[in-house]
């Protein structure tokens, strides 16, 4: 059994990481230079470390795996960055995503929290279109999806497959499937109305306003992407 994660906020306990961690495939995540604009950065990093409380020292909430993350750095309008994984998930149907969880951390001196959402380019296989983006909006799902409150300058957990998410598709395909950015869909509702869809390009972090911060266990059905400061661990998640 690997190492126990560190306790959330509240004192709720952190995640439990599995043991048999090995270097995954680095050179396969990275800044998608087709969906990025403006100056944004990326880099695996050491820390953040959290607080549990404004008055906590910034020690008591570490990274949820590990000792780093990945950290992200977007500023005003034109800066927009993804960062993710165009090869191993290519072909995957998006009807077989059953999990999609991960943990982020806004650093803001401001009560207000936004976070990086998910990316999925796929090929919808309904309508004209062979392309849209499947997007994770985190900033308005609600709880069990979200945290009940965004809390800055901690790490927090959203789940994206879960009750409560709002996603949308891009494009032609949105309207046509009823899950636009002004009336976003769950998960759940949006699998059943792209049965057929299939990822053809990438799985990975979206953000286009200011934000500095870091994201990191990415977890994909039973696979856990841990983002380290050379590299990313992948690890099984044990049901």
């Amino acid at each position: 059994m690997g190492a126990t994660g560190p306790a959330g906020p509240q004192g709720v306990a952190g995640p439990v990481g599995p043991a048999g961690t090995v270097i995954c495939c680095s050179d396969r995540w990275g800044v998608i230079g087709r969906n990025s604009d403006g100056g944004p950065s990326a880099v695996y990093r050491t820390g953040p470390y959290g607080r549990s409380s404004p008055t906590d020292s910034a020690a008591s909430v570490p990274p949820p795996y590990g000792l780093g993350s990945l950290g992200l750095i977007v500023g005003d309008s034109p800066d927009k960055i993804a960062f993710g994984n165009e090869t191993n998930f290519a072909e995957l149907p998006v009807s077989d995503l059953i999990t999609l969880k991960y943990w982020a951390y806004a650093g803001t001196t401001s009560a207000t929290v936004s976070v990086p959402g998910l990316s999925i380019e796929v090929d919808p296989n309904v309508g004209t279109t062979d392309y849209a983006n499947l997007i994770y909006l985190p900033d308005s799902s609600t709880t069990p999806s979200a945290p009940g409150s965004q809390l800055p300058n901690t790490w927090q957990q959203y789940d994206a497959s879960a009750a409560g998410s709002q996603w949308y598709a891009t494009g032609a395909t949105g309207i046509l499937i009823n899950c636009t950015l002004a009336s976003p869909c769950t998960f759940d509702q949006l699998k059943a109305r792209l049965p057929d869809a299939v990822i053809t390009l990438s799985l990975g972090f979206t953000m286009d306003t200011p934000f500095i911060g870091a994201v990191d266990g990415l977890q994909v059905n039973n696979t856990l992407y841990d983002f380290e400061p050379l590299g990313v661990h992948k690890t099984a998640v044990v049901p």
